[in-house]
């Protein structure tokens, strides 16, 4: 074996004394507990498979040339791929292959996916304000990282795009293409001198709260996102995403968001750091609704909600044939499995179906409820691809679908769009196939996070999409103010037919605003007006001058 000149010990060593971002030394420099294998020597090879499962791709990958290996799920992403380049300069190529995005069919495509955003990054590098073409509401890139570092890496490494290449080839002839690349490749040495590591931008402070669950309604899921990210922009808590990570989040615990006209696609506003399209929403309904589970995926919420496995066929087979069985819900059982599918080892269970079923039979059921989660799975794969949507509860009231899931994670820059649009899909599904009217859509994040790579984008977004609106119209009924017989009397009237539901009455604003504040909810903006037309209801009472609700005193 031929002798390390002393200038690669050198190297090797610093790579191997640097102070990640966990505050661990060695490399990778960051999202460490994320990598699926590293290796810290001379080799040139980096290998990214995207959307699709580890245990699909790494098994298989030779090492003797690679030095690091992992998923990309999203373009914001792209920061710390460069950071852990700068910390290895050995690395020369990186490799892309696998799946590109969670609802995509094809390999590659124009929209804003982290595959497309790795392309832009080594076609077109950074404009003067630092973005990727392309990409600028989706990758801000610290300023921490010297502009000319950025394009070190455009020159010195060349991305190998196997999917481009190899487009519509299944994943094995990509990955037997990819060991055949690790082998041969040029060795080439370092592109720097010494390893390269940067310390991070201040993150953000936080506005105290009272924690717990913080409720926000408007009537779009864009107008919807906006409050959401406004609220936890301000109000998350500082929280790491795990234990010994880098991965530094703003939180809320039980996030709820209400939507009120969830099937309103109307996308003339589109607030959204990776901008929503009709095909993208498409492509995601047809796959929250499909069984069908692609390559390398370890799984869908379509393939979870439709396809739900159950590991004894002959258990459910038993429940059929029993007396109880047949004489459930008085003699009405024969119904009760035709929507699971039996299979040699297994049953598959159309749980959508099955609601949509049961509904038609009984549309006040309050037992249509849906689940993902497969308790023996998950004692397993907690660390790496348990579903984030865990719940979902279908309630017909008002004669409308109602619905309400529960996410136990959940991503909500880059991930809520998506579910938000996808649960709407299926709440029409069910609505149209028992027949009424799909009603409030609402989503309960018990983890909503905003990822630190994502601060920059999201301010910009709000100031660029949050616009102060004033509409004092509650949906839990307009107050109407007057002066009569030395009283101060506000009127609570029903905000769609006008008739009087509640009357208050005092001689001082301070007096009604108690009255009102132990009786009646009301948002924040209808209760800073309402304190402010009873302050003026008072000082037109004391002063014996005449009062005119929205109009100011004359005294």
């Amino acid at each position: 074996m031929p002798k390390i000149p002393d200038s690669e010990n050198k190297m090797l060593e610093l790579i191997r004394s640097q102070t990640g971002s966990d505050g661990s030394r060695g490399w990778p420099v960051c999202v460490r507990d994320r990598i699926a294998y590293s290796a810290t020597g001379r080799p040139n090879v980096a290998v990214t498979f995207l959307w699709t499962m580890r245990d699909e791709v790494l098994p298989k990958l030779e090492k003797e040339n690679l030095a690091i290996a992992t998923n990309f799920y999203t373009p914001a992403g792209l920061e710390g791929m460069l950071r852990n380049i700068l910390g290895n300069p050995y690395i020369r190529y990186v490799i892309m292959l696998g799946n590109e995005y969670s609802s995509k069919t094809k390999d590659t495509g124009s929209e804003m996916t982290s595959a497309n955003a790795i392309r832009a990054f080594f076609e077109k590098g950074i404009d003067n304000n630092r973005r990727i073409p392309g990409f600028e509401s989706s990758i801000y890139l610290d300023r921490n990282i010297p502009s000319e570092m950025i394009e070190k890496i455009r020159e010195n490494v060349q991305l190998i795009d196997l999917n481009a290449q190899m487009l519509g080839k299944p994943l094995e002839e990509k990955i037997e293409r990819a060991n055949e690349l690790i082998r041969t490749l040029e060795k080439k040495s370092p592109f720097l001198d010494n390893p390269q590591v940067f310390d991070y931008e201040s993150m953000t402070s936080s506005f105290p709260y009272e924690g717990g669950p913080v409720i926000v309604r408007n009537n779009t899921i864009p107008k919807t996102w906006i409050d959401i990210m406004h609220v936890i922009n301000r109000y998350g808590r500082d929280n790491l995403m795990n234990a010994n990570t880098d991965r530094w989040v703003k939180e809320i615990n039980n996030m709820v968001a209400v939507i009120h006209d969830p099937q309103n696609m109307d996308l003339s506003i589109n607030p959204f750091l990776v901008p929503m399209t009709p095909e993208k929403i498409a492509a995601y309904k047809k796959e929250i609704l499909s069984p069908e589970l692609p390559e390398g995926k370890a799984y869908t919420y379509g393939n979870k909600l439709r396809a739900y496995t159950y590991p004894k066929p002959e258990e459910i087979k038993e429940l059929v044939n029993s007396k109880e069985y047949k004489d459930f819900e008085f003699g009405r059982g024969e119904h009760l499995d035709m929507n699971v599918r039996y299979l040699q080892d297994i049953s598959e269970i159309d749980q959508i179906s099955d609601i949509a079923e049961v509904l038609r039979r009984d549309p006040y059921s309050k037992a249509c409820v849906a689940i993902t989660w497969h308790p023996h799975e998950e004692l397993m794969r907690k660390h790496k691809s348990s579903p984030c949507l865990v719940f979902l509860q279908f309630i017909v009231q008002d004669e409308k679908l109602n619905l309400m899931v529960f996410f136990r994670s959940h991503d909500m820059v880059q991930g809520w769009p998506e579910n938000a649009y996808g649960c709407a899909a299926i709440q029409r599904h069910i609505a149209d196939d028992i027949g009424i009217e799909p009603g409030i859509l609402t989503i309960i994040s018990g983890s909503a996070q905003i990822y630190r790579h994502y601060y920059q984008q999201v301010n910009e977004m709000l100031e660029k999409f949050r616009k102060k609106e004033e509409d004092f119209h509650d949906p839990r009924g307009n107050f109407l103010i007057a002066v009569r017989d030395s009283k101060i009397i506000a009127t609570l009237s029903d905000p769609k037919t006008g008739r009087e539901l509640e009357k208050f009455e005092g001689s001082t604003a301070a007096e009604l605003y108690k009255k009102i504040a132990f009786k009646a909810d009301i948002n924040t903006g209808h209760a800073m007006y309402l304190g402010s037309e009873l302050m003026k209801a008072e000082i037109a009472l004391k002063n014996n001058v005449v009062y005119e609700q929205d109009s100011e005193l004359k005294i």
